[in-house]
């Protein structure tokens, strides 16, 4: 059962007078000054700012914060049932964080829960507890300014100020047709098997320099599933807050197995490249990953090994089942995207649009809503659906899909038509449309309830293809490209 706590009102008001701002920037700087003594390779220094860091009383503060008000599951406790869901609790949370320490805090074990895949199957979370999430986000806060000076420049999962569109542009100009010495035809979709659940945790742990015990603990700390204790032998539990931060230093040196990087750091461009790794491309997001190669036979004879030797040191294998070997004319899925190139006499040209998995699963999203809704007011129904659309629209709104917008569009109108239609079932089709579709600033057939609110159109989002992704390694982090993430940060994608 979960338990809320409720302390005195004294420590609310303490709570409502914090200077937020203050606090958010004592932490930048030192995570910035992290991230460059990471890109000097000075390596005491590193250390003393991350002592620095998680002994600070502002990182706890916005710890607190973020766990307990901002993040999705604030109100999901761990197996102590305990929520902070007032500002005096939150309060009374700090000073009780204010005793822990990374170094010897002992953490409890997760909760089990399972929630449903797109495939049908269940994917495990385990949930540890508030005070161990925000100790988590602590040590993370940490680590993740020195990671994001040695991650490498094609890795977009779960990285801060990077996304999936980044990945999907990266793929883009990859294969796209420009000159055949240049461009790679052939593509491995590759995936990994259990990547989250299989890690070792040796080979993880002897990639981190700090927090070693700490995280080890974490490792090791157990699942509770229907009241019984299981012992975590290998990988990192999903659900935890630093658990895609390992997943990604774990698998960090996949693409500079195909040797990117100069002897002084410095980026080689797969076309500069010599030998066998010449020509090749890997983009990574999170577990899921391609390789572009000039031909089918690099794939199988030379990358594929090399793949599989790197991932058996952690602890990982290929999904065979998911893992395909595809030509840029067949076109291939990726994060929801079907990226695919077209030929004809006249021209050539790469097109990315939403897949057609993705299409099916968001229309039988919304005849679910529509069927759950059958009796509900024409205004509640837009409230629900509004949100939905403008969501799914603005993920693929820098890709080629103006016609899957209009063909979506399309399929949702008949559905409403239908749905209104069943609710009136005396009424004459003339009435129904004019009730529920009336026509709205000079546009027929739009959705509308009786409060004025209508169901926006899905074509009416604008389609931008010229998103530029980000560069190669450039992070937040970074003090000296405050102009830059501040011009991709108020939507100024074109401004590098």
């Amino acid at each position: 059962m979960t338990q809320i706590i409720e302390p005195t009102k004294k420590l609310g008001k303490l709570w409502n007078e914090i200077d937020w701002d203050h606090h958010k920037n004592h932490v930048r700087r030192i995570q910035e000054r992290i991230f460059r003594a990471t890109r000097k390779q000075n390596w005491k220094q590193i250390k003393n700012l991350q002592k620095l860091l998680v002994r600070s009383h502002s990182v706890r503060l916005v710890a607190v914060k973020r766990v307990t008000q901002e993040n999705k599951g604030k109100y999901t406790a761990g197996i102590d049932g305990k929520i902070y869901t007032t500002s005096s609790s939150r309060m009374k949370l700090v000073e009780e964080v204010k005793a822990l320490n990374p170094h010897n805090h002992r953490c409890q074990p997760v909760k089990r829960v399972y929630i449903p895949k797109p495939n049908g199957d269940k994917r495990p979370l385990g949930i540890p507890t508030i005070k161990d999430r925000i100790m988590q986000l602590i040590v993370k806060m940490a680590m993740e300014p020195e990671w994001e000076a040695k991650f490498e420049p094609n890795s977009y999962g779960f990285r801060p100020g990077r996304r999936c569109q980044d990945a999907i542009k990266q793929i883009w100009e990859t294969i796209r047709f420009r000159d055949k010495r240049k461009s790679s035809a052939w593509v491995l979709d590759a995936d990994i098997s259990g990547c989250f659940d299989n890690i070792n945790h040796e080979a993880l742990l002897k990639r981190i320099p700090m927090f070693v015990l700490t995280i080890r603990r974490w490792l090791k700390a157990g699942v509770i599933e229907f009241g019984s204790f299981y012992q975590t032998k290998l990988g990192t539990p999903q659900g935890g807050i630093i658990s895609p931060l390992l997943a990604n230093i774990a698998l960090n040196g996949m693409e500079r197995e195909f040797g990117i990087e100069t002897k002084n750091g410095f980026y080689y461009a797969p076309s500069s490249r010599k030998g066998m790794n010449k020509g090749i491309s890997l983009i990574r997001y999170a577990d899921d990953f391609i390789v572009c190669a000039p031909t089918r036979e690099r794939i199988t004879d030379y990358i594929l090994p090399k793949l599989e030797a790197f991932l058996l040191k952690r602890g990982l294998t290929l999904n065979e089942a998911k893992t395909h070997i595809v030509h840029r004319d067949d076109g291939f899925d990726f994060l929801g995207f079907n990226i695919r190139q077209f030929s004809n006499i006249s021209r050539t040209i790469c097109l990315a649009k939403p897949s057609k998995k993705s299409v099916k699963r968001l229309l039988r999203n919304i005849k679910e809503i529509l069927i759950r809704n059958k009796q509900a007011k024409a205004e509640d129904v837009i409230k629900r659906l509004n949100p939905i659309i403008r969501g799914w629209g603005n993920y693929y709104c820098s890709s080629n899909a103006k016609e899957t917008f209009s063909y979506i569009d399309h399929n949702i109108w008949k559905m409403l038509w239908r749905w209104a239609l069943r609710r009136h079932r005396n009424k004459g089709k003339k009435w129904v449309r004019y009730k529920y579709f009336p026509t709205v600033d000079g546009r027929s057939w739009v959705f509308s309830g009786n409060n004025g609110n209508r169901l926006i159109f899905m074509a009416s989002i604008r389609i931008d293809s010229r998103y530029v992704k980000v560069k190669g390694y450039n992070s937040p982090y970074d003090p000296e490209l405050h102009r830059y993430w501040q011009n991709r940060t108020r939507g100024k994608k074109y401004v590098d």
